[in-house]
């Protein structure tokens, strides 16, 4: 039995495990679908049942614009390639370059693709934590809570460079007594959090200033959904990036294309971790995601990013006026609707998906024992008429539990 100092799958599986069977036996996984139609007009292969899907997070519906799609196309047949398969410090396409540069250019400041925002963050923690980002002496590495999966994997590699500290959920207290007692802290956390709610930035940046509190935030679920262009929750507030910053995103969710970026605060780091572990391997960016991540640009430079991001928020503040949650007037399109016992979540879900409407069941561990209920995506390509279809019957269905 190891220590499980920061992880324990004896204790974690068989807890997730009973709850997955429930939803397995409900028949609300493993859901073949033929979305042609797009995510609002999906259909079952097996039965032809119809449904809009709430659980995507293409939060922009870029996944299916056309621009993203012949930008795929347009890079295979330019290229004439999949891809190179290997490191791409030794040998690049041009293409790939040409990307770097368009996302600087959309995002102020030097970027890193990869093939994922995990292959991102196994390679930069690490490295952040043995203090080869700063000046080479160990940063005590401070985990919120709710971090993402992906980052929290990570805690038994990190603390075997530097002590691992696990910081309750927004605890800007607990943090400040870390920074007073430390003088190397790094502070890792989502933007926008899967589950609903956000980091107090503010509050962030003032700890960073009095401390020089080193921040690596991972805002996958609010890239595209927020700024002029798109930059996200998180860069969207910032005047600028700076050295004691990095900021991971998918751009595999409203984005529309495939892969992570890393948006850096000093381009010195990009020239170390261009080529440092998973950065090293032969697993960058194929061919067509260079391209669709390309045609995204575009959607990004046109008026059609600001449309979809007005309407996104028509439909936060409506649900919103109608449905109570945690994350009310919080302004964010992730929502989760508690019942409870996980039971109850998966039986919400199987009905809101007879009546035309996917919403995924959570339960431990994507949330506390207790805090069972419905996760739901809003997105800028839904239209009104059918956010009130959903509310409607969602509001017919919970008294029934």
């Amino acid at each position: 039995m190891g220590p499980h100092l920061h992880r324990n799958n004896q204790k974690m599986i068989p807890a997730s495990e009973s709850a997955w069977a429930v939803a397995r036996d409900s028949y609300m996984l493993n859901i073949r679908v033929d979305a042609s139609r797009g995510q609002n007009h999906m259909r079952e292969v097996d039965t032809g049942h119809e449904f809009a899907n709430l659980c995507s997070c293409s939060y922009m519906g870029f996944n299916s614009h056309p621009d993203v799609l012949q930008g795929g196309i347009d890079a295979l047949k330019s290229a004439g390639i999949t891809g190179l398969s290997m490191a791409e410090f030794r040998i690049r396409l041009g293409l790939m370059e040409e990307l770097e540069e368009q996302l600087a250019d959309l995002f102020g400041g030097p970027v890193l693709p990869a093939v994922t925002s995990s292959a991102l963050t196994a390679a930069i923690l690490p490295v952040l934590g043995s203090g080869h980002l700063t000046d080479s002496e160990p940063l005590v590495m401070v985990f919120d809570k709710f971090a993402h999966f992906s980052m929290a994997f990570m805690k038994p590699i990190v603390a075997d460079e530097t002590l691992v500290l696990n910081a309750p959920h927004n605890d800007m207290n607990y943090l400040e007594d870390v920074c007073r007692k430390y003088p190397r802290v790094a502070y890792v956390c989502d933007g926008v959090y899967s589950t609903g709610g956000a980091t107090d930035l503010q509050a962030l940046l003032t700890l960073q200033e009095k401390y020089g509190l080193f921040l690596y935030l991972d805002d996958s679920h609010s890239l595209s959904t927020q700024g002029k262009n798109g930059e996200g929750y998180i860069r969207s507030r910032l005047r600028e990036m700076n050295d004691r910053m990095i900021i991971i995103a998918s751009i595999a969710k409203a984005f529309g294309s495939t892969g992570g970026i890393a948006m850096l605060g000093a381009r010195k780091h990009y020239d170390f971790l261009y080529r440092t572990g998973p950065m090293g391997w032969s697993q960058s960016l194929r061919t067509a995601a260079i391209g669709t991540s390309m045609g995204s640009i575009k959607v990004h430079r046109s008026p059609e990013l600001a449309k979809r991001q007005e309407q996104l928020r028509r439909n936060i503040a409506l649900f919103d006026e109608h449905i109570q949650t945690a994350q009310r007037g919080d302004g964010l399109h992730i929502k989760v609707v508690e019942v409870g016992e996980q039971d109850k979540a998966v039986k919400l879900s199987r009905e809101l998906y007879k009546r035309g409407f996917y919403t995924s069941a959570v339960f431990f561990p994507i949330v506390p024992v207790g805090k069972a209920g419905i996760r739901l995506m809003l997105r800028g390509d839904l239209p009104t008429e059918m956010v009130q279809a959903f509310i409607g019957h969602l509001k017919e269905v919970l008294p029934t539990l």
